[in-house]
């Protein structure tokens, strides 16, 4: 199937198709997947992760970029290792970051409704919105972002624009960073009790949008591939090196959404999800479509 063929067919998958492909996915995700490859030249930045599936079939995920671009391509190789197609993987990305946030969520949650709080309204804030509308009982959606265009634009009707971070997130009980910081762009003295945290941006090395305390006073941390978080994440890389976090309070991601780990114990609990690496949604999503 050509490249252009099968990001569509990706971007047509019906959503419940799409959700149920990436819970198998992350239920069956092992913490024997190959170690990312990481290239890192002046402020270029090129990161490689695999990831192999119980049929055999192997996505590999080159992302890319500079100092404010990044872009995603990945290759699926079939159980007999011939390369069966290759996509643009930036919008597919985005949406599996969307849906396994939305699959996590309501483990993080306390009582609904929800007061979401997105910090950040590029492309992925915006796939978040529309992915955690369908999926949560929401009583008000906040966003910011640095440009007031670009929030006013993922706002549209279904969401009030804060004039700063601190006030977007005060009194939210999920917060959703999908940015691609540098700095942290949450701050722990913002954060009130109760609330869960899901950090879906900040990717790859030498970007982070959580400020360490949140890591230091959460209750409970989790993963969506820890292994790939020692390479790539800094968000819970720099803790861990800072002494402010051990690798083994970092909860496999599948643990929580296949029931067998309580994320939230009690009402006044901080919750903390990084989602590292789409590469097993990804695969996921593109043999969904190839069946098609």
């Amino acid at each position: 199937m050509p490249l252009l063929n099968l990001e569509k067919a990706i971007d047509r998958l019906a959503a419940a198709r799409a959700v149920v492909a990436i819970d198998q996915a992350i239920r069956a995700v092992t913490d024997d997947a190959p170690v990312p490859q990481v290239l890192l030249r002046n402020d270029g930045w090129t990161g490689v992760t695999t990831t192999i599936d119980g049929d055999g079939w192997r996505a590999v995920l080159i992302t890319a970029g500079g100092r404010g671009t990044t872009s995603r391509s990945c290759t699926v190789i079939g159980a007999d290792g011939t390369v069966v197609a290759s996509f643009a993987a930036d919008g597919a990305a985005r949406r599996a970051a969307a849906i396994t946030a939305a699959l996590v969520a309501p483990h993080m949650v306390g009582a609904a409704p929800v007061r979401l709080a997105v910090l950040g309204g590029g492309a992925l804030g915006r796939c978040v919105i529309n992915t955690l509308s369908g999926a949560l009982d929401l009583a008000l959606i906040t966003i910011f972002d640095p440009d007031p265009a670009v929030a006013e634009a993922a706002a549209r009707d279904v969401a009030r624009v804060a004039e700063d971070a601190a006030s977007a997130v005060r009194d939210a009980t999920l917060i959703v960073t999908a940015t691609n910081a540098r700095d942290p762009v949450l701050r722990a003295d913002w954060v009130g009790p109760g609330a869960a945290i899901i950090a879906v941006g900040a990717d790859r090395r030498g970007r982070r949008e959580l400020d360490y305390r949140i890591i230091a006073n959460a209750a409970f941390v989790m993963c969506d591939a820890p292994m790939t978080a020692r390479a790539i994440g800094d968000d819970l890389r720099e803790p861990v090196a800072d002494g402010h976090l051990d690798w083994q309070e970092v909860t496999p991601l599948r643990d929580v959404i296949s029931g067998d780990v309580d994320a939230r114990v009690s009402d006044d609990d901080l919750v903390v999800a990084k989602l590292i690496d789409p590469t097993p949604a990804l695969l996921a999503l593109a043999r969904a479509a190839l069946k098609r």
